[in-house]
Order: structure tokens, then sequence, then C-alpha cells
């Protein structure tokens, strides 16, 4: 307040109250003083009979008032001494006691109102101060109340306030904004009305605050709000009590604040935890965590394991406790510089087992460091290297070895021109070897060519045959010559088929020579097969030949046609039979061999690398050089022309090189003889299931289907159509590709295509599967031919998914192979997995092929984006019938994906998998019947149970 606006009187209060300097304060009072006895001194002249004393009583007031109380008494001092100064005299010539009265009188009153005076001024200066605080705390209080008023309404968190009736007073934007209701309708709303599914969880709090005054702090709720309804949230809830003066509780103020988010982050961050704790469960190593100082807080599975040590709960043994003796020092100090300089930490040292003996590991921590780049934590592992020191230990001993070696060889350099000789040899020899491999190459040539037309005709014969032995009436009639008769056609058609089989098993090993014979590669442990071989082959040679084998230990696997290679080892068993007429040893052998670059280069279409080697040794009479030279080459032998077709090592030699392998004969006369097989090792992928064994005549009979039967020799398809139609199937003939597709285009949907791979002009058999495979994707594709040099098989290998029928083939044959493939369960199409854990894609990818589907499995948006188009493209694929989306992805959401995979292809169902709320995901894609969502992380069963709701049922149920 501004005394100055009050007039005069305000003015001279102002003067009052406000402090002044001394000399400010002594000069006031002394022109006070002054100009008192000036009007003292000027009335006494004009008025005889002025009191005295009349104006010097005011002039004091003011200088106490104005002053304060020392002024005052310098003022009162001074005036008292002037006018004791001119007392006038009396009579006598002293001080007239009128006038002394006068005085003494003036003195007291002086004093009087110099005292009423100060406390005047004391009053007015406090007066003053309690007005100036007034107004500073009126001043605060406006603040506060504005500053708590900004507050309320742009708190980053929702305010409420209800009274005893649990009505809301006043609510703030924030939580207007959470319950999307406008501020402004709350008040005098019930809680009930305003919030039906949170009032029953909000409500017993209010009433305790209520009845209690206590603070209740951060309570959890969760509930869906009218500003988005049917999506469940949640909040931290806080609740306190507004009293009044009197301390009474008059309201019960509310604190919302939502924390959907972090929930979700939270059970996220579990989730992530328990992934990777599975993980580091599931990983061959050991595994540990420590903290910034180094002491250990996680240790895997794998330690206990090793160790023999199980910790207490609650307890870690430290890695270190397990350290050998003699490195314990070096590793500790090593990783105490680590902690001290938060460099990474790498050391090879020795723990001791359950057992008491020690392994070699490799020791190393990484240190994770927090925003402000201080270690936060240590993560270690310990990988057992045992294997690689031994290794390393050895090379070093090899180096060695090396080294004398090479001395030795540079005493050699002066045998150089012997060297250059034999080099010169060498050549020749592998010039021979050349013209030795086109000279069999040209015949291989000639007997594929001669073999497929050669195995139609045999084909018919024996089809033929067997349609004849099936009209034989099977009861003989009661006359001896119809008997008789009877039998000899019986007979005659038993030679016949003999003969035609017998030219059957000819063809097949000059198609083995030629290297065009359809196989049936699989993985293979060669051990396995020779030691099954040991009976069959004690029985073929006789008791005169010993059989000896010896088996490698760690042998590897090879990619093989068990039949075939079977077939191979008896021929070679049979020979060495022959070679050792008056009895022997027979050795079968089994290792691993590489082949280098210097031995492949010496021959004929030989990749240098791993091989399985199976050697058959004899002690036989062995081979001349100009015998061993020749003994590959079809049709040559040394037996008599009763004693063999010279076949056997041209159809060994045949099945090895077309199965990528090599085959060398090393012998000499009177020394035995050892061929030599070398079989590419496979390299380990996934193991396939076994496919089912074949089934028996008896188990054939399938149910009727339409076969579209596809054969350009007329005898030969006339003869198939038939045996078919016997069979119980519906057959549609075409004599070529065209046909075929003609036979489509009027309607016909054939269930199996069975087709001759040579179709003379025109489309082959491959492409005529290929668009009858483009129109009806479920049709099943029969191959036959006569030999693999074509369209279906590659350097012999039948491509995945194909089946093949070689000629020739008998009826029985024909109907038991179509019968097998329809009573195949077609596969149920393939499923798009988008998981970018390797661990959750690999459980997964399990569960879905055990149910039948084929799975591809994309880490990315955009990977599983692209192969969805390239799928929609190729009709040659699989059908993608359902996709399976992680929600959280690293290029985008896997929602996002979903809404592209819609537009790609938009009858695909989805299932959604996520780490958050279903219930929130669900609401994403608005109820959708094509999309499920289930939580991560899920079980077999889960999966399943998702894929039935979308239509899939479960595998083995109808």
């Amino acid at each position: 307040m501004d005394l100055s606006s009050r007039g005069p009187a305000g003015l001279f209060l102002r003067i009052i109250a406000e402090p002044r300097p001394l000399w400010w304060r002594f000069a006031f009072a002394g022109t006070v003083v002054a100009v008192a006895l000036v009007l003292r001194l000027g009335l006494l002249a004009w008025m005889v009979e002025f009191p005295p004393y009349l104006l010097q009583l005011p002039a004091i007031i003011v200088v106490a008032l104005v002053c304060g109380a020392e002024c005052g008494l310098a003022a009162i001092a001074v005036l008292v001494g002037v006018n004791a100064a001119l007392l006038p005299e009396g009579p006598d010539g002293g001080v007239a006691p009128s006038a002394l009265a006068s005085l003494l009188s003036f003195t007291v009153n002086s004093f009087a109102v110099w005292a009423i005076a100060g406390l005047v001024r004391t009053t007015l200066r406090r007066l003053d101060s309690a007005h100036a605080a007034l107004l500073s705390a009126a001043s605060e209080q406006t603040a506060v109340v504005a500053t708590l008023e900004a507050l309320l309404q742009h708190a980053p968190v929702g305010f409420a306030f209800f009274d005893a009736q649990r009505r809301f007073i006043r609510v703030n934007e924030m939580l207007a904004r959470i319950d999307g209701i406008p501020a402004r309708e709350h008040a005098g709303r019930s809680l009930a009305d305003m919030l039906p599914q949170l009032a029953d969880a909000v409500t017993p709090s209010l009433e305790r605050v209520l009845a209690t005054g206590e603070v209740i702090a951060d309570v959890e709720l969760e509930g869906a709000t009218p500003a988005a309804p049917g999506v469940w949230r949640h909040f931290l809830v806080s609740y306190f009590p507004v009293r009044t003066s009197s301390e009474a509780i008059n309201l019960v103020g509310m604190i919302v604040v939502e924390i959907t988010e972090r929930k979700r982050d939270e059970k996220a961050i579990a989730a992530s935890e328990q992934r990777y704790r599975l993980l580091a469960e599931a990983l061959p190593k050991m595994v540990w965590t420590s903290s910034p100082a180094g002491t250990g807080d996680y240790y895997n599975h794998r330690w206990a394991e090793y160790t023999g040590v199980e910790a207490p709960p609650g307890e870690v043994v430290e890695w270190h406790a397990f350290l050998h003796p003699e490195e314990k020092g070096g590793v500790m100090g090593a990783w105490e510089a680590s902690l001290a300089s938060g460099n990474p930490f790498s050391r090879e040292c020795r723990f001791r087992a359950k057992d008491g003996s020690y392994r070699w590991f490799l020791c190393r921590a990484v240190p994770v460091r927090d925003e402000d780049g201080r270690v936060d934590r240590w993560y270690g592992s310990c990988t057992d290297i045992s294997e690689i020191v031994a290794a390393r230990e050895a090379l070093s001993r090899t180096n060695e070895d090396l080294e004398r070696l090479a001395a030795a060889r540079t005493m050699q350099l002066a045998e150089a021109n012997t060297l250059l000789k034999q080099e010169m040899e060498e050549r020749l020899r592998a010039e021979s070897q050349l013209r030795q491999a086109q000279k069999m190459e040209a015949v291989g040539q000639l007997t594929g060519g001669i073999a497929h037309d050669f195995n139609n005709l045999l084909t018919i014969i024996i089809g033929n045959i067997e349609a004849a032995e099936r009209r034989v009436p099977a009861d003989p009639g009661d006359t001896r010559t119809q008997e008789i008769k009877t039998q000899e056609i019986r007979r005659f058609l038993d030679y016949g088929r003999q003969g035609a089989l017998r030219a059957a098993i000819l063809t097949q090993r000059l198609l083995a020579f030629s290297r065009r014979q359809p196989l049936d590669p699989r993985p293979t442990d060669v051990n396995r097969l020779v030691t099954g071989m040991s009976h069959m082959l004690r029985s073929a040679l006789g008791e005169r030949v010993m059989v000896e084998t010896v088996l490698a230990g760690g042998l590897w696997r090879t990619e093989i046609d068990h039949n075939q290679l079977e077939n191979a080892i008896l021929n070679l068993a049979v020979n060495a039979r022959d070679a050792m007429m008056d009895g022997g040893k027979l050795t079968i052998e089994t290792a691993n061999a590489y082949l280098d670059e210097a031995y492949c280069a010496e021959h004929e279409d030989l990749e240098p690398g791993q091989y399985v080697a199976i050697f058959v040794s004899d002690t036989g009479m062995g081979m001349s050089d100009d015998v061993r030279a020749r003994a590959f080459e079809p049709f040559f032998t040394t037996k008599g022309p009763k004693d063999g077709t010279g076949l056997g090592l041209s159809q060994v030699y045949g099945f090895v090189k077309q199965s990528g392998g090599h085959v060398m004969i090393y012998s000499e006369r009177g020394d035995g003889t050892t061929v030599k097989l070398y079989l590419p090792r496979l390299e380990e992928t996934p193991s396939m299931p076994e496919p089912a064994p074949p089934r028996t005549d008896g188990e054939t009979r399938a149910a009727p289907a339409v076969v579209l039967m596809v054969e350009d020799d007329d005898q030969l398809r006339t003869m198939g159509a038939a045996t078919l139609r016997e069979a119980g199937h519906t057959v549609i003939e075409a004599e070529d590709a065209s046909a075929a597709l003609d036979a489509l285009s009027r309607g016909a949907r054939p269930d199996l295509l069975f087709t001759d791979v040579r179709l003379g002009d025109g489309m082959d058999g491959r492409g005529l599967a290929d668009e009858v495979k483009r129109r009806l994707p479920r049709t099943r594709v029969l191959f036959t031919t006569a030999y693999a040099r074509n369209a279906v098989v590659h350097q012999g290998r039948l491509d995945p998914g194909m089946k093949l029928l070689t000629k020739p083939y008998s009826q029985s044959e024909l109907v038991t192979k179509v019968n097998g493939m329809l009573d195949e369960p077609a596969l149920r199409g393939a499923v798009l997995l988008v998981e970018d854990e390797p661990f959750v894609a690999m459980v997964a990818s399990q569960i879905l092929e055990d149910q039948g589907f084929k799975v591809t499995v994309a880490s990315h948006g955009e990977a599983a984006l692209s192969h969805a188009r390239n799928a929609k493209a190729d009709i040659g694929r699989d059908a993608l019938v359902l996709a399976i989306v992680d929600i959280g992805l690293p290029d985008m959401r896997g929602d996002e994906v979903v809404r592209r995979l819609g537009e790609i292809a938009p009858e695909l169902p989805v299932i959604v998998a996520t780490g958050y709320a279903t219930q929130d995901i669900s609401q994403m894609f608005g109820g959708r019947v094509d999309v499920g969502v289930i939580s991560k992380p899920y079980d077999g069963a889960t999966l399943v149970a998702a894929l039935e709701r979308l239509g899939f049922r479960p595998q083995g149920q109808g």
C-alpha cells in the first residue's frame, strides 16, 4: 500500500515509517528546533503575553516522531537549555519563581510528549511493517494459487477431487484425456456413473481415506475407459485427504498415472530375459555374469554339469575356484587388470572337472556399459578347447618334422634332372588315360542309346508275357492233353519272362557303365552297410574264401544309392573269389581319405576333397598290366564265354563315376588285387526322415483314381492302361504332351500324371509335368524312363520330390508304384514363419513340420514380403497356406507386415505372435476371423490350437 496516496497525513506517516540516516535525522531535528526557537523569540517581541513554550512542545513531538527517540532527547536538551538561558530576572535580581516553575513544567511536559511520540512512532513503524508483511503474504499466496492452478491443468498426470459422496468436484485436463470424457462434464457426477469398470476398484480406497485420513500411494489398477472401450489399460493411482482449517476431511484427492506402456515394456523385458536365459542354458558353453567389481551372480547349468558342484540356492561358486593351481595367479592378475581398466578379458586356462581331471578352456568376458560409459555388468563364457590345444601341440611337433624334411629335401635338388624325366613319363601316362576315358565315354553313349529302345521292347515283352500268364486258365480241366498243353504254355511263358529279365539286367549293367542309370542316393553309413552284407558275402563266396572286415572308427557318411553300392561290393567280391581258385582271403576295409590336387590332376573328373574309401583286396592271382588297363571296358573278360559277360567291373566303374567318386585297381601278377572305391563325403545337414519302405503286392490296394498316362509307344501305353484299369483306376491315354493338355482343357482332372520323359518332338515329360502342376497343383507326378540322361535327373540323381519308375518294369511294379503314390498323404502346404529370434524360429519350425507343413523362415519383414511375392508369382512352388508373424521385428512392426501380406495374398490366414497383451493386438485387426493372436512364449499345444481355430486340423485327425 502506498501511504503517499492518502494525502498530507499519509505523506507524514510515510516520513515517520521510512528509515532515515542519522545525519538526516539530526539535520531535520536541528531545523525544527531552530524554527521553534526563532518563533519563540519573535513572538516574545510581538506578543508579550504569548506562552513561551507553546510551539516547542509540538517541535519535540515532530522531532521524536520523525527522527526517533535519540533526536527527541537531544531536542529537549537544547530547548531546555536555551529556555533556561532566556528566563527573565525577578525583582530581587534572581530568576523569577514563576518562570522557573514554567520551565520545570515545560521540561516535564517535554519528556511526556517525547515518550508519547516515541510510542506512536514505534506503533506506526510496526503497523507499517505488518502491513508490508500482509501485502507480501497476499502476493505470495496469489502466486502459489496461480502455480497450483497451472500445475493442476498442465501436469503430466491426472488429478481428481471427490466429495464425501464420492462425486467428482474437479478434474484436470490430463484425467479427462485418460478417461475420454470432457473435464466440465465430471462435476457433480458419481464415479460409478463415469467409470463403471473402475468404480469397484477405486471406491474402497476413497472410503478408506475419508474414514482414516491416511495417504494411499501407488495402487495399480487395470480396466477399460470410455476413451478406448474394450482396450485393457493399466494405471498407478494414489489417494490423499484434503483438510479444512479445522483439520476435518472434506475432500479426497486422486492422482492417476497411466502405465500401460510401462507394463508392456516390463512384460517384454521379462519375456526377453526369459528368452536369453533359456538361450544361455541351451548353449554348449559355460556362461556366467558378474557385477562391475567381478563378483559372479549367474552361472548356467553347464558349470554344475562339468564341475559337479551345485551352489546353495541364492549363492554362486565363482569360476576361478576351479582354476588349475599353476595358472590361478596369472589368470586372476589378468582378470583384475580387466576389472580395473574395463578392457575385455580373454585367457586360456585349465578348469577342474568333477572327476578331478583338468581340461583347457578359452575364458572370455566383455563389459557392458551404461549411458555414462561406466561398466554396468560383465558377461563371460568358457569354451572347451582341449582338442584345439592338443591339435596345436601336434601341429607344433609336425612343424618341427617339416623343417627336418625341408632340410632333407634341399639335399635332393641335385636329382632335378631325374625328376623332370619322371614328369615326362607321367604326362605320357596321363595322355594314355585320357584316350582311355574318351574311348569309355564313346562306348557309354552307344550303350545308353541302345538301352532306351531296348528297354521299351523288354517292357512290352515282359508285360505281354505276364498278361498271357494271367489268361491261362487256373483249372486245366479234365483231359490229360489240355493239362499237358497248359503246363507247356506256362513253362514257355516262364522261359520267355526269364530271358526278358536277363536282358533287362544286361541293360541295367550297360546303363551303369555308361552312367545313365537313375540312382536313389541317400545318406549312408558305409560301415553299417558292409556289416549288413557279411552274411550275404559268406554265402556267395563259399567256405574256401575267408572274409575279413576292417572298419574305421569315426567314418564319415556318404550320399549313395544303397542297392547299387551293395551290388558293386558284391561284384568285386565275386570277381575276387574267381581269382582265388584254391581259396584265399578277401579283405574289405573302410577309411576316411583326402585326395589332394596333385592326385586329382592325374585322373579324369575328380575334385580334390574328402572321400569315404572302400578297399576290396584279395590274395588271388592278380592282373597283368594289359589286363588291368582294360579291366573297366565293357564286354572285356578273361573268363570263358560261358563264365561272364564282361560287364561286372564296367558296371562298378560307371556307378562310382556317376556318384561323383573314383575307382582304381592296384594289382600285380601273382600278388593279388586291390580295388579302391572313393565316394564323396556327405556334408552333414539336419537329417531328413527315411522314406517309407515300399509295400508288398498285398498292400497295394488304393482307392480308385483318375490317371493320365502319357506314352509315345502305342503298345506300351495300351498295355499299361489296361493294367491300371484292372487295378480299378480310370485311365486317360495320351500319346504326347499336346494330347495330354487337350484332355485337361476338355475338363479332365487327373489325380496322378504318369508320363515318359522322352515324348518325341515337342514338349518333354518334365515340361508337361510343370504345366499340369500349374493348372492342378495337387496332382501327383510319376515319371518313367529307360535311362538317366534327361530333364528329370541330373548326373543320375533324382531331383527332390520326384518319383521315377525305371524301364523295363513289370505290370505289378507299375500298379504298386501308382497305388503307393496315391496312398501318400499330400503335403499340407508351405508356412511363412516371420521371426527374428533364432531359438524361437527353431522351436516353431519343428512344431509346424511335425504338423506336416513345409516351413520357410524370414528374420525381417522385407524378406518375408519378398518371399510372399515370389511364391505368388512362381506357381511351381508349394502353395503358401499360412503366415506366422512376430509383432516385433528389426525393420518394421509385425502389424505392418500383416497388412502388406494382405495386399499380396488377400486370402492368406495369419497368426500374430506377441509379447504384449493379446487384447491390444486383436484390436489392431478389427476382429478379422482370418487373423489369430497367440502370446509369447508359446508351446506346441498353443500353436496347434491357433492352427485349429484357423481351420487347420491337427495332424492325424480327419
